[in-house]
């Protein structure tokens, strides 16, 4: 089944001319997640010591090659596992050329599958760089900043389609032209790859007359334990689940064949399930991979939280049919730069029904290539950044919400990759920053809005942010809401 995907990639990769330098002890270059900074060893043999922004260190190791500029990705002790996609053995090759400088990893013998681009910038700098990039146009960015796999991961094959016919049709084409259709050629390869290797679904008629099996909880351990694909978990009344009591404890998480990762990106871009532990820069984090058909339903007061600051409370990949039932969710402490609600990348049909998602975390909501999220009912509340933030992402409903006391940036955050975003009846109040940082077509209808801001216009001069329908009313106060949203919070009823 590679072969294929290699032939794949072979049809569609572009082969680059390449003008090559020498790494220099000291240099650094940035992987879209990992900063490495460059050691020099005997014969040549460069050390590229990464740290990504949470503190998880990552290392690569380069022999010198045959040519100037050439190296080999070599294997420094048997137990590590090639990074990238590449293999062990396979050509790397220093380009400076254009204005352009970086590493180039090769899968095949002319198409490159990542690069690490030189620079001077730090860790927390490089992170934001590649955070603005993933907010833009994925069509336009490909002329205009070299890709990496990070910013490709978990692309729709569609969106890939897209971008590499755009720069096939391109007669001349830059250096970030060039690489770029190796790059998005080869996570098209592996996207589709990945399609054909996942295993086949229960017929319906097996799974007739099945029951989906339910778990009361009551503490961490048993949560935890309990979360998987296809049931439903219900939280005892009056009952707070800490995470990180489990998440913090190997020997608790691992009992039943949890997964215990200072990082797991490449398992994670397979078809398997994983419940994980991962490290943050001040914790653990509960990741959900590749799970389906999971309800977490809340009784009276029932709460999850976790105590770092700079971790997700739940963080999906790749997930489908999750739906937050009653539940509220948040913080023990206030974070920033890192660290929301709910957090979910490359997912479909996540659902939030009457729920609670409260600050110390710096949005409520954050999404990436994700499709169907539908809120309904639900409040979010005194996050440290934002109400939410989306990105490429489809057909996402957010029905008789309350937004309140959020801060300090733009409060929605919706990119221009976004589609079909709408907000039905939902109301806004007590927040503080610039309510709109709306890039794409996004409708409102029957919403109330308390803010010191103008109202936009809706019109030509504002074609992106339309008010369908009437019954939209705006007041510039910030006064506070009469209670409504029925959510399991007595205080907020």
């Amino acid at each position: 089944m590679k072969q294929v995907a290699l032939f794949i990639i072979a049809s569609l990769c572009a082969f680059i001319g390449i003008d090559a330098q020498v790494i220099q002890k000291g240099d650094k270059f940035f992987d879209g997640e990992f900063l490495y900074v460059a050691e020099t060893g005997q014969k040549g043999d460069i050390y590229l010591k990464g740290m990504d922004i949470t503190g998880h260190q990552q290392d690569l190791t380069l022999r010198k090659g045959s040519a100037k500029g050439e190296y080999i990705l070599t294997q420094s002790r048997k137990d590590e596992e090639p990074p990238f996609g590449c293999l062990f053995g396979c050509k790397v090759e220093y380009v400076r050329q254009q204005g352009m400088n970086f590493l180039g990893f090769y899968v095949e013998e002319h198409c490159m599958g990542q690069t690490l681009v030189l620079t001077p910038d730090n860790i927390v700098n490089c992170t934001g760089q590649q955070r603005f990039a993933e907010e833009a146009d994925p069509k336009e960015q490909v002329s205009n900043w070299l890709m990496n796999q990070k910013y490709l991961r978990g692309m729709h094959a569609e969106v890939l389609r897209d971008m590499v016919e755009k720069l096939k049709a391109k007669k001349k084409k830059t250096i970030i032209e060039r690489t770029n259709q190796d790059l998005i050629a080869y996570a098209l390869a592996m996207e589709l790859y990945a399609k054909d290797i996942e295993p086949v679904e229960a017929d319906e008629e097996e799974l007739e007359g099945e029951q989906i099996p339910e778990f009361a909880v009551n503490n961490a351990f048993d949560f935890i334990t309990a979360l998987g694909s296809h049931r439903i978990i219900s939280i005892e009344a009056e009952t707070t689940i800490n995470l990180s009591d489990v998440l913090d404890d190997e020997e608790l998480f691992t009992v039943y064949g949890r997964l215990w990762r200072p990082d797991y990106y490449e398992e994670r871009d397979g078809s398997r399930e994983f419940i994980v532990s991962c490290e943050r820069f001040d914790g653990r984090q509960l990741d959900l991979v590749n799970v389906e058909n999971l309800t977490i339903r809340g009784g009276k007061n029932s709460k999850i939280v976790v105590r770092p600051r700079y971790a997700n409370v739940f963080n999906l990949y790749r997930c489908s049919n999750i739906i937050f039932d009653n539940v509220i969710i948040g913080h023990t402490e206030e974070g920033y730069c890192e660290g929301g609600v709910i957090y979910t990348e490359g997912s479909e049909f996540v659902i939030v029904t009457d729920c609670d998602l409260y600050g110390c975390g710096t949005y409520g909501l954050e999404a990436r290539k994700s499709h169907g999220i539908n809120m309904t009912n639900t409040v979010i509340h005194d996050c440290s950044y934002g109400i939410m933030t989306l990105s490429q992402c489809s057909y996402s409903q957010f029905r008789d919400c309350d937004f309140v006391r959020c801060r300090e940036f733009g409060l929605l955050d919706i990119d221009d990759g976004c589609q079909d975003t709408e907000f039905h009846g939902c109301r806004f109040a007590q927040n503080q920053g610039s309510l709109f940082a709306i890039r794409s077509s996004v409708s409102f209808e029957n919403c109330e809005i308390h803010h010191p801001e103008d109202q936009p216009t809706g019109n030509a001069d504002d074609p992106k942010l339309v008010f369908v329908g009437h019954g939209n009313k705006w007041y510039r106060d910030n006064k506070p809401l009469k209670p409504r949203v029925a959510t399991p919070r007595e205080d907020l009823k």
